[in-house]
């Protein structure tokens, strides 16, 4: 089995989607290098701290299949109990990428409240969003 992860090189803009509003097979599009046009509404996310996201591709038998990972802090907690949620990730260079589908399976997404230390620790919500398809971390145009 071939590993190969990809990291983006830091986040600088960070955005939720509803699912159900994105076009058809972006995995496919994905597949073709070719980027996906979001049409839909992006609300930002104010994150602080550093956001990670990376997506690791597995090659078995034949078939690739791509596990892409973002973790961020926010103070806002996210409606995921109304709204599949897909994510736009900006990266520092000016590039966007989509995390999500309007198909199944769409992106699993775990909350954690997050309470401050007396140190100075930071507080608030933490996520961690995954989703495993034929191709995630797809190139979008915002």
């Amino acid at each position: 089995m071939k590993t190969t992860t990809q990291i983006l090189p830091g986040v600088r803009a960070l955005g939720w989607v509803d699912c159900a509003k994105l076009p058809r097979r972006v995995d496919l599009h994905g597949i073709c290098q070719m980027p996906v046009a979001v049409l839909t509404d992006i609300t930002p996310v104010e994150f602080f701290g550093e956001p990670e996201c990376q997506c690791v591709t597995e090659k078995e038998s034949g078939r690739s299949t791509d596990t892409a990972t973002l973790r961020f802090r926010c103070a806002d907690m996210l409606p995921t109990a109304s709204v599949a949620l897909g994510f736009v990730v900006t990266d520092q260079s000016g590039k966007s990428w989509l995390i999500g589908c309007s198909e199944h399976p769409r992106p699993t997404i775990k909350g954690y409240i997050d309470f401050c230390t007396p140190m100075g620790d930071p507080g608030g919500y933490l996520y961690e969003v995954s989703h495993k398809a034929l191709k995630s971390l797809v190139p979008c145009v915002i």
